[in-house]
């Protein structure tokens, strides 16, 4: 079986996501190819399809096209908004290449057209790894469910137009996935899954929760002896992860409610470490915070996680959160908010707490109570057993592999 995945990056959420599956595939004997448009690995079976400077340029015009062909329609998006369009076409080179099947991840800011799924001959199976595939722009609704019924009126796009430009795309996307029939969606939570069943575009499409999967054996809990005092944290106080990309920046993230649970914790028994961000300040919230910035190297990335105490992740809507499932594997507990496909991983006061929604002196509750030693140890036992029965990439490839067999037969039942 010869499988093309597509994905803008082969890094950050979705692309560290299909990557894993990526290399799961091949290890069960799969010819698994990555095609991406900007490359971190080195690896052979990952290929750059937008490399060379004329590329590149196009990329940045196609980026900047969007958003100006946004903003001239009398839009600015507070959060990312895409529209499937100036971007690259790939599925003539698809169709070249021949294979048995296509997963396609994530396909925005410039990396490939809406219009080429319609165009690629082989089924088709898409990983959602956000809302945008059936919504019309958006990467998450901010809960206004309006993908239910046609858009418009966008919260995103600040817009107070029934027929906006939320509307016209959301009725493009019906077009282009009518016109192909083999086309299969994935929710990598139940969450996600479920809300795809309601949406206005793919009700009466075949959506499966199917979650990601990670290496066990590069995600796993280490010797913590010494990492803390390498990062300049005091032994004696409980370390706090708190990671994102666009950590302070998307409202999305929750930055906002970790900040003012920090003031309801003692200032003298916990420090903080912020990735994805870099910063000068080393306080918050009266907490001695260590800004460590994008950290791109895994096995650093586990010692970190593997010296945390606990790590929160107060998203207002998260998908399956690539965070919470390698804090998990590192047996580090967390505190999420009971929101979106957390629940899917995280078991309140089990392998870690689930805040009720925006409560921030709930979040401080979760942060105490899963430092506390008596509950800590169990709690760590628990996440790391958590992964090993759910999400090893080993066992979720199987998953896949069934999957793609019962697409390629014409077999798939919801």
């Amino acid at each position: 079986m010869k499988v093309i995945h597509l994905t803008g990056k082969d890094f950050y959420g979705a692309g560290r996501a299909a990557y894993r599956l990526h290399k799961g595939l091949q290890h069960a004997g799969v010819e698994s190819e990555m095609w991406v448009g900007n490359k971190r690995h080195d690896d052979d079976t990952v290929r750059k399809v937008h490399s060379g400077r004329l590329k590149k340029l196009k990329l940045w015009c196609y980026r900047n096209l969007e958003k100006l062909s946004v903003r001239i329609k009398g839009h600015w998006p507070k959060e990312m908004f895409s529209t499937g369009g100036y971007s690259f076409t790939l599925a003539n080179k698809i169709n070249r290449a021949k294979p048995d099947l296509v997963h396609v991840h994530w396909i925005n800011r410039g990396f490939m057209s809406l219009n080429d799924l319609a165009k690629i001959e082989a089924p088709l199976v898409i990983s959602m790894h956000d809302m945008w595939y059936f919504t019309g722009g958006c990467h998450y609704d901010e809960e206004c469910s309006l993908y239910k019924k046609s858009c418009g009126n966008c919260p995103v796009l600040a817009s107070s137009e029934l027929h906006d430009l939320s509307h016209t795309l959301l009725a493009s996307k019906q077009k282009v996935y009518n016109k192909k029939q083999d086309m299969f969606f994935v929710g990598l939570s139940v969450w996600m899954a479920n809300c795809a069943k309601e949406s206005f575009v793919l009700k009466g499409r075949k959506v499966l929760n199917l979650p990601n999967g990670i290496d066990l054996d590069l995600f796993k809990p280490v010797d913590r002896q010494g990492v803390k005092e390498r990062l300049g944290i005091n032994e004696q106080k409980n370390l706090i992860i708190y990671a994102a990309v666009d950590a302070l920046s998307e409202s999305r993230k929750g930055y906002v409610y970790l900040q003012e649970a920090l003031k309801c914790l003692d200032g003298e028994r916990y420090e903080v470490l912020v990735i994805g961000e870099s910063h000068e300040s080393n306080e918050v919230a009266g907490i001695k915070t260590h800004f460590l910035g994008e950290i791109n190297d895994d096995s650093i990335l586990v010692e970190i996680l593997s010296a945390a105490d606990v790590s929160v992740v107060p998203s207002l809507q998260e998908n399956l959160s690539n965070m919470i499932m390698e804090s998990l594997a590192c047996a580090t507990p967390v505190v999420a908010f009971n929101i979106g496909g957390n629940g899917d991983m995280v078991e309140h006061k089990v392998n870690g707490y689930l805040a009720k929604k925006q409560n921030v002196d709930d979040l401080a509750r979760g942060i105490e109570w899963c430092c506390d030693k008596e509950h800590n140890a169990k709690l760590a036992n628990n996440a790391k057993a958590t992964v090993e029965q759910k999400f090893d990439i080993n066992i979720v490839t199987k998953d896949y592999l069934n999957f793609y067999a019962s697409v390629l037969n014409n077999e798939v039942d919801d």
